[in-house]
């Protein structure tokens, strides 16, 4: 067999036969469904220190992460409805409800509503400036008027998250 033909076959078999042959590529996996876990926010570096003897530096940067009522942990996608979760440490001392999806073959979960639960009620969680009646999904500021907007945590009519 000569150079040209060994070089054919190679190419024609195995994962390059889709690149050169012009065939479609193989269909990415779509996103889970969207859906509802129950648990606490927590840092799964410390959790797996505590659990493994896991051995981290001292003032190790946080691996914010969710941790399941029933034991499966989720690593938190830092994005706007989440960023709250990471920054204020109330909402880390609360169970909450968190609602999105996650992507496959990966624990990532990228949240889309967040919830708490207090004597067995459940609550809206949001932020709101009292100056503009502006609600915001995070804290810091008012986007009007600049003034710091508060936590709210207020029952739901409703146990389901919408």
């Amino acid at each position: 067999m000569g150079i040209a033909a060994a070089a054919l076959v190679v190419v024609t078999s195995g994962p390059f036969y889709f690149h050169f042959a012009g065939a479609a590529a193989p269909n990415k996996p779509e996103p889970g469904e969207p859906g509802e876990l129950r648990g606490r926010v927590l840092c799964l570096a410390e959790e797996m220190r505590d659990l493994y003897q896991v051995e981290l530096p001292t003032g190790h940067a946080h691996l914010y992460g969710f941790k399941t009522e029933d034991g499966k942990y989720f690593t938190l996608l830092r994005n706007k409805y989440s960023e709250a979760l990471f920054i204020d440490k109330r909402l880390q001392e609360k169970e909450l409800i968190l609602k999105g999806r996650t992507f496959p073959k990966t624990q990532l979960l990228e949240v889309s509503v967040m919830r708490s639960v207090r004597n067995g009620v459940t609550n809206d969680l949001y932020y709101y400036c009292v100056v503009c009646s502006i609600k915001a999904v995070g804290p810091g500021k008012c986007e009007c008027c600049q003034d710091p907007v508060e936590l709210v945590e207020r029952p739901l009519e409703s146990a389901k998250i919408d």
